[in-house]
């Protein structure tokens, strides 16, 4: 990928981004085959900013879950629509993306191949602007959650269903839970609970994890660091701001 300067204008249709070559891409929220396509323009489907197709023939378009669109119009590129579209089908095999009913494959040209190299080249990089990338969603356990609050920070990789780990070097908070009277509520019993089978492994003086904990759920990852008290759901974010939720609710 390289440095690019782009134009990017919004309507009512979604993002217009325009390129140097003069080649543009459109992307709008859509989540059904109801949209136009010209002449030298081929198309990404999205779900949840994961590729799930790219072809030029919307006659393909199968039964399938998506909520966004990218269009390319490719018209200023010396290639074939064809050529191109089996050249980004390709680069996202390779990348591991699964894709949906593709057209039938063809063979490209290593000159030709290195023209699509170029091109695609350019729009990839400006798709990288808007969170787009031809590359393989992480699987959850794959990804790093963090809390990040005034009264507790840490780390949280979520391995199984049931089996969530928040990483040693965890701040957890040092009071909550209480009733609006000040007499301990459940929450603070719940967690009191979590953090007695978890005594080997934190810091009682510091209040820091030494060691990795595990637990069983959000809720028990949410009382054992800051006493629950909001939605836990939405207090673990990866590094781009996306929440637990976010990333799990299919």
């Amino acid at each position: 990928m390289k440095n690019l300067t782009f134009t990017v204008s919004m309507s009512d249709l979604g993002l217009e981004i325009r390129l140097p070559s003069t080649a543009f891409l459109r992307i709008f929220d859509q989540n059904n085959a109801r949209f136009d396509l010209q002449n030298d323009e081929l198309f990404f489907l999205l779900k949840k900013g994961q590729i799930k197709m790219i072809a030029n023939d919307l006659e393909l378009i199968p039964k399938l879950e998506f909520d966004k669109v990218v269009i390319l119009n490719m018209a200023t590129y010396d290639l074939e629509l064809e050529y191109l579209t089996q050249y980004l089908v390709n680069l996202a095999e390779e990348a591991g993306i699964i894709l949906r009913d593709k057209a039938e494959p063809i063979k490209i040209p290593s000159n030709i191949e290195k023209a699509c190299a170029t091109s695609a080249d350019e729009f990839l990089t400006a798709l990288t602007a808007f969170g787009i990338k031809l590359e393989k969603k992480k699987g959850l356990s794959e990804v790093e959650f963090f809390v990040n609050r005034s009264d507790s920070k840490a780390t949280i990789i979520w391995e199984k269903s049931n089996q969530l780990v928040i990483k040693a070097g965890a701040k957890i908070a040092e009071s909550g839970g209480m009733k609006s009277d000040g007499t301990p509520g459940l929450a603070y019993r719940f967690t009191q609970t979590l953090r007695e089978e978890q005594k080997a492994n934190w810091d009682a003086k510091t209040f820091t994890t030494t060691e990795d904990i595990v637990l069983k759920s959000v809720n028990e990852v949410g009382h054992f660091l800051y006493f629950a008290g909001t939605n836990s759901w939405l207090q673990l974010v990866d590094k781009e701001g996306r929440t637990i939720h976010e990333l799990s609710v299919v």
